[in-house]
């Protein structure tokens, strides 16, 4: 199972929903998030992935890929390319320092309530690497 895949999100929503950390972390959280991959083909990414999570008071309620007119009914909409996605899911990169340095792009969204949920944002990783899933050929 391929990263930012439907089957993958919906893996990553089971994980999420049985993480007391997650939960505890997120209690106030309550706008869905995209996460989108950008296209590089050299890397075995011919177009843009992207996944909706429905993210609501420490649960997510539904986790599914969305295409990219599609990301307008999110609030939060945060994407990079495939090899920062690598790191951030090999713990190389922190999800809300990359997105202040850079790294991340917040495409929509308020950076000041983000950066209220450093920790959600930890335990989110953490239930992604859960949920287990490849990174694209090339980055192997």
């Amino acid at each position: 199972m391929e990263v930012f895949t439907d089957e993958w999100a919906k893996t990553w929503q089971v994980e999420l929903n049985k993480s007391e950390q997650y939960r505890t972390s997120a209690t106030t959280w309550e706008w869905p998030l995209a996460l989108k991959m950008q296209r590089d083909p050299s890397v075995g990414v011919p177009e843009d992935r992207a996944i909706l999570l429905d993210l609501y008071h420490g649960q997510c309620r539904d986790a599914r890929v969305v295409s990219t007119e599609d990301l307008s009914s999110a609030t939060y909409v945060i994407s990079a390319d495939p090899y920062t996605w690598k790191q951030i899911f090999e713990r190389k990169l922190e999800p809300i320092s990359s997105i202040m340095r850079g790294k991340l792009a917040l495409e929509k969204g308020n950076m000041s309530t983000l950066s209220q949920y450093v920790m959600a944002a930890k335990h989110l990783v953490e239930c992604a690497l859960s949920a287990g899933g490849e990174m694209p050929e090339g980055l192997k």
